[in-house]
């Protein structure tokens, strides 16, 4: 009995002894299946505190599956001064920030996430690219790299001035030459306009311009819009924002008045004189103003006026005996509003 007993207590220590030599040697790789797609749309804007890097984060995995968890995601940053940077050389990433998938996002419904860089050295270039993380060790291939060379920014430009125009507004500024530590900008900058509507925040407005003048077209007369205006400087492929300027605004004015009336027509009528016209073609008529004159006086007295759908108006106290000259303007619903010139006049002669 000893020995049997010592027999199965030697079979068992070999078997415990086999599975100890069995364990893993590798971490398991997840299956494709799971993998997040790489981002391929990493991007940046700049102003002049700091880099916002923004990407699309991906809804599916390397297979086309859903992917329906995502933890976070991977910065990679590298620094190169930039007389020492090469572009083919390959890059060495030095640091990386793990970001939290709630504290990225910033659209959920176009799956919009970004990334904001403070700490930055003028003179040198940074080189970034992403990674998305669903689980551990569930991470996705490397996203396209970006560069951006990082200086001093542009003084804000000054004298900026807004002049409201019909529909349009138009902006002005002085020239920037130097940056905010002092230096030359060594190549004259382009300038970029920025515009708010309605308080909704400021968003470029078409291309950056090379001059100090731009007009903004297309607005609606009456809404108050806001404006500054940024020098931008390029370097390469980087492009660096100035200082912003400060704010101007303004509303758009409707300045053209209507055209005169026209087809002119007079009649003797029981209650005095009536006039009558065509009505006008324009879509923000709001009504007209109806004069009168003697054959020998050069001033034309205002005697009425009617609405936008009323095209006639009796002078009840027309000057009897006399022949009367009248004349018809158009005025539009701006405010103030515009008037018309005079229409030609009409004569009247009493029988």
């Amino acid at each position: 009995m000893v020995r049997l007993a010592s027999r199965i207590l030697l079979i068992i220590l070999f078997s415990l002894s086999g599975l100890a030599g069995c364990g893993r040697k590798t971490l398991p790789v997840p299956p494709s299946a799971v993998i997040p797609k790489a981002i391929n749309n990493l991007n940046y804007s700049q102003d002049e505190s700091r880099v916002i890097l923004s990407w699309t984060y991906p809804g599916e995995t390397t297979i086309g599956t859903e992917l329906k968890t995502i933890e976070g995601f991977q910065i990679f940053r590298a620094v190169v001064p930039e007389k020492d940077f090469c572009e083919t050389c390959p890059v060495s990433f030095s640091s990386t920030v793990e970001v939290a998938f709630d504290q990225a996002v910033q659209d959920r419904k176009n799956k919009r996430a970004a990334y904001t860089e403070t700490v930055l050295r003028p003179g040198h270039r940074y080189v970034y690219k992403v990674r998305t993380k669903a689980g551990w060790r569930i991470i996705s291939d490397d996203s396209n790299i970006i560069s951006f060379l990082w200086e001093a920014p542009a003084s804000a430009p000054t004298s900026v001035q807004l002049i409201p125009e019909d529909r349009q507004v138009s902006l002005s500024w002085r020239k920037v030459a130097t940056r905010t530590d002092g230096t030359s900008l060594a190549m004259a900058p382009k300038y970029q306009v920025y515009r708010s509507a309605d308080d909704r925040g400021f968003k470029p407005v078409g291309e950056a311009v090379s001059g100090t003048e731009y007009r903004d077209m297309g607005l609606v007369n009456g809404r108050l819009y806001e404006y500054k205006v940024r020098a931008v400087a390029t370097r390469g492929e980087s492009r660096i924002s100035g200082i912003a300027s400060s704010v101007v605004s303004g509303r758009p004015q409707d300045l053209t008045p209507p055209i005169p009336p026209h087809n002119l027509v007079v009649v003797k009528v029981v209650d005095g004189v009536k006039i009558i016209w065509a009505r006008g073609v324009e879509p923000d008529i709001a009504g007209y103003k109806v004069f009168r004159r003697t054959e020998t006086g050069d001033e034309r007295v205002f005697i009425g006026e009617t609405g936008v759908s009323q095209t006639f108006f009796v002078d009840k106290n027309a000057p009897a005996s006399q022949k009367l000259l009248y004349s018809i303007t158009s005025f539009d619903r701006a405010r103030p509003a515009n008037e018309s010139m005079f229409s030609k006049e009409v004569q009247y002669e009493p029988f």
